[in-house]
């Protein structure tokens, strides 16, 4: 590898939830091909999508990369190297490796993604811009080694920044009665979209089922539901959970009640949960340990027992979440042990009910009348 060119393709920073006939996504691809043809190297690096979508393809098509990994405080070498390999499907022999430590930048942690890029930049012999934001870190770099390095022009592309639109409009006042009246006596779990793999899933498949995809993204609450019904598994997260305790989260509002709280979630871009839905009859859920999560003032959790600290929420500052009567259940929720007779399934409109039948033999209901 040491006699190679190497090569890095740009872009900056992207929105959420891309799709494979996103402009960038094919022109990086195509950028990334133009480099192996030319027997390059090509750098990579984790932690922004833009570097990790040539890191995937690379990995996808077995080329010679080198990988630049920002070690964060508490991070090691060898569980950096580690994640990356088995995440990113890496053979050994066609990867290098170059760290860069907190030690090496300056003394904000947020320092070091701008280093990285210049460690990139510098170490490249051509550079392939993709798509770059006017006016933002990435073009000032390029104006940095301007006359210094190979830029080949011919892949860019116009830079769009903002994310793929998710917000659903969900009218409470749609909401089928006979629905909520079938789920009386059920906790249920919703889902929604993910702009990052989904739990147990490793970021090549993420990226795979990214570059894929044609006019959806591949991560969104619809599809979340049909892989949890493929695996008949609900898998735990961290997310808004106590680290140490990954959960799956059940609430035991009715859906007419449960719509009202399906809000666009600015701060996050995301929504607090969508219309798609797994419900466990309420007696199987407590034979299954789906307890009653319980709300309360942050300083009471160091007074709590053991067992009790799974379950206890913050009763929240910038949101109240005691309207979500939330359950939980710690770890992931195997559903192979729940009869089907016990178990039904909620999508938001009468024409999803097909896809999901043809995963689910039980019932399936529809949000909307």
């Amino acid at each position: 590898m040491e006699n190679r060119p190497k090569a890095v393709i740009l872009n900056s920073r992207q929105g959420r939830r891309p799709v494979g006939i996103d402009p960038w996504i094919v022109s990086t691809a195509r950028a990334v091909q133009a480099a192996s043809l030319r027997g390059c190297t090509i750098l990579t690096s984790v932690g922004i999508s833009g570097f990790e979508l040539p890191l995937f393809l690379a990995a996808r098509d077995k080329l010679s990369q080198k990988i630049f990994i920002p070690l964060g405080r508490g991070e090691t070498i060898p569980a950096m190297q580690k994640f990356c390999s088995e995440q990113f499907c890496l053979v050994e022999e066609t990867v290098e490796w170059r760290v860069i430590e907190i030690g090496e930048s300056a003394n904000d942690p947020r320092d070091l993604p701008l280093r990285r890029d210049r460690l990139i930049l510098n170490e490249a012999d051509i550079v392939y811009p993709v798509s770059i934001r006017p006016g933002g870190n990435m073009e000032r770099l390029l104006f940095d080694i301007s006359g210094q390095k190979i830029v080949e022009d011919s892949f860019r592309v116009p830079y769009q920044a903002a994310p793929r639109h998710i917000k659903l409009e969900i009218e409470p006042q749609k909401v089928n009665r006979e629905t909520d009246a079938l789920l009386d006596n059920y906790l249920i779990h919703w889902t929604k979209s993910s702009h990052t793999p989904w739990p147990g899933e490793r970021w090549y498949d993420y990226y795979e089922a990214v570059v894929k995809s044609i006019e959806t993204y591949p991560r969104s609450g619809l599809d979340t539901l049909c892989r949890i019904l493929e695996e008949r598994k609900i898998r735990a997260s961290i997310r808004h959970h106590r680290k140490g305790f990954p959960a799956v989260a059940f609430s035991a509002l009715k859906p007419s009640e449960a719509a009202g709280l399906m809000q666009w979630r600015a701060r996050f871009q995301e929504m607090t949960f969508e219309p798609y839905g797994i419900a466990v009859e309420r007696k199987s859920a407590a034979e299954a340990g789906i307890r009653k999560v319980f709300y309360g003032h942050p300083d009471m959790y160091r007074y709590l027992e053991d067992e009790y600290r799974p379950y206890f929420q913050n009763i929240g500052t910038r949101g109240f979440w005691m309207p979500e009567k939330e359950y939980r259940h710690i770890g992931d929720f195997d559903l192979k042990k729940i009869p089907n007779d016990k178990l039904m399934v909620i999508v938001w409109r009468e024409e999803e009910k097909e896809k999901i039948s043809d995963l689910f033999g039980g019932t399936v209901l529809s949000l909307y009348r």
